[in-house]
């Protein structure tokens, strides 16, 4: 669904933790769904906002003492309000002296058995398995709800006889910029010509629209002109004023569309 700036907002401002997600939902009107995905937005704008405060040497050395105090990663993470994920990169940078964003740290966040102290090798992975926004296993999870999301506007352009080329058979093509489907006959949907369809598997914010619009739907419009971009957790309203070419939509509509060889034919 469509929701207003204001209620996204008090929604964005009043959620912290998934249970505040869950909380909400229960309230309407954003589904738990669209909750998540706005609630996964603001933990990553946050942390990258703070990322740099919280690798500060004398900073990450108050997170090593509390450590070696007895406390927990992830108690220290729900503490400070940052995705356990990240403290323990920061944590493992600092205490093991690796460079920042290092593929090591990386392979060690990914495989913390190779971690050779047995209590921080297992704080890490219970850091990583206890992450809802941040690592390998969110990763997979994204990839895997937007493939899910993929298929279904894949079945739906199918069912309704619909020519169009996918992302794979583009790139295939050396096409270096790809929407999810190329129609090869453009449609006319509530009225506007779309001759491209990016699926997203997200609600769509201000920031995030703004951001994919720059580094992808403009790219589209200029090689292909007009489109269509389906979030399918929702969007913030206000979204379908940043450019007028690209319409977007909270689903993949099965009426009210046609294509325009279709007027071509008509006398």
């Amino acid at each position: 669904m469509a929701c207003t700036p204001a209620t996204y907002k008090a929604a964005y401002d009043a959620m912290f933790t998934l249970d505040d997600a869950r909380r909400l939902a229960a309230e309407g009107p954003l589904s738990f769904d669209a909750l998540v995905s706005i609630l996964s937005s603001k933990m990553v704008k946050q942390t990258k906002l703070t990322a740099g405060h919280h690798r500060q040497p004398d900073v990450c050395k108050t997170y090593v003492q509390r450590y070696l105090r007895g406390e927990t990663l992830l108690t220290i993470a729900r503490d400070l309000r940052l995705p356990p994920t990240m403290l323990a990169r920061f944590f493992l940078e600092h205490q093991q002296g690796l460079k920042k964003g290092s593929k090591e740290v990386g392979k060690l966040i990914k495989q913390p058995s190779l971690i050779l102290d047995n209590r921080l090798s297992k704080e890490v992975a219970d850091a990583v398995e206890a992450d809802h926004f941040y690592g390998p296993r969110v990763e997979t999870l994204k990839r895997v709800i937007g493939l899910e999301y993929e298929h279904i506007l894949y079945e739906t352009l199918r069912s309704r006889g619909i020519p169009f080329l996918t992302e794979n058979h583009l790139r295939a093509n050396v096409e270096a910029r790809t929407p999810d489907a190329l129609l090869r006959v453009p449609l006319f949907v509530r009225g506007r010509q779309v001759h491209w369809i990016d699926s997203k598997g997200t609600f769509g914010d201000p920031d995030s629209h703004r951001q994919s619009y720059e580094s992808q739907f403009s790219a589209y419009l200029n090689r292909f002109g007009a489109g269509l971009v389906v979030y399918w957790m929702g969007y913030e309203e206000s979204v379908v004023h940043l450019d007028p070419k690209v319409l977007v939509l909270d689903h993949m509509p099965v009426a009210n569309f046609e294509l325009m060889s279709h007027f071509a034919s008509q006398p």
